[in-house]
């Protein structure tokens, strides 16, 4: 009668232990699987961090580039603005000698 008991308590343990162990397993493989898809979605999104990482380096290239561009058209269009400006006044400075070289034209007919 001891060793029954002894043997069913044995057995029930034993039971105990490969049903708790393939549970063990079923959840390993599981933690495993999403462990998996969680490492897949990481690399995939960091890929995506990268590429715009790069768009961003390219973009932000582009409107220096142009930020440049802009400047430099800039100090051309004040130039021209200055030289316009130097130009219209000496047109005003000749057309004054020119009503003068009028006037004295005519006082000498």
């Amino acid at each position: 009668m001891d060793n029954f008991l002894l043997v069913t308590i044995i057995g029930v343990l034993l039971l105990y232990f490969f049903s708790s162990t393939n549970v063990h397993k079923a959840l390993y493989r599981k933690v495993n699987e999403e462990k998996n898809m969680v490492e897949d979605e990481n690399k995939r999104l960091q890929e995506i961090i990268e590429r715009y990482e790069k768009q961003v380096k390219v973009s932000a290239g582009t409107l220096k580039n142009s930020q440049d561009s802009l400047q430099v058209a800039r100090d051309d269009l004040q130039k021209l603005r200055l030289e316009n400006a130097e130009l219209k006044h000496q047109v005003d400075i000749l057309e004054k000698r020119t009503e003068e070289l009028y006037a004295q034209v005519n006082t000498m007919v």
